[in-house]
């Protein structure tokens, strides 16, 4: 693997790693829960989201891989086991590793145009899951404090 591509599929791991740890010991009620309504996303779903957005940045665009994606029945998203999603983020992260791996060095920086409004080099799709990941993560840590400290406060939450 190219050394700049090894340390960002290091950042993706850890990333990934920052999502599953907010979920940990969660119940459905949690993984489910809205902060405010429904116009807010629950964890369940910024987690199955942050997936479908990694499929469709890493395994279709840089990995030429066809995907089925609903993005809007991501946000909608509900479960009520994070083993099931352990399990997602693995498969996820061994396919993304695999189109990783095989990158050269020509490759990374062609900025390629897929023939609709956008032009992208695939080092702009990895950095863009990368930083996606990151603003998710920093809301599911915010929703996990709500959700850890709701009965503390219930009126101003």
């Amino acid at each position: 693997m190219l050394p700049a591509v090894e340390l960002y599929e290091q950042l993706m791991r850890d990333r990934r790693a920052n999502v599953l740890k907010i979920l940990d010991g969660l119940d459905a009620d949690a993984l489910n829960w809205h902060p405010l309504s429904d116009a807010t996303n629950s964890l369940y779903a910024l987690a199955v989201h942050a997936l479908g957005a990694e499929r469709h940045w890493i395994h279709e665009r840089t990995g030429g891989r066809k995907i089925e994606r609903d993005r809007a029945a991501e946000f909608r998203a509900k479960g009520d086991d994070v083993a099931v999603l352990r399990a997602q983020y693995e498969n996820v992260a061994q396919v993304s590793k695999e189109i990783l791996e095989r990158l050269t060095e020509a490759e990374v920086d062609v900025l390629r145009d897929d023939g609709k409004k956008d032009k992208f080099t695939f080092r702009f799709c990895i950095l863009h899951i990368i930083d996606h990941y990151a603003e998710h993560v920093g809301q599911m840590a915010l929703t996990r404090q709500l959700w850890e400290n709701r009965a503390e406060r219930p009126n101003e939450i």
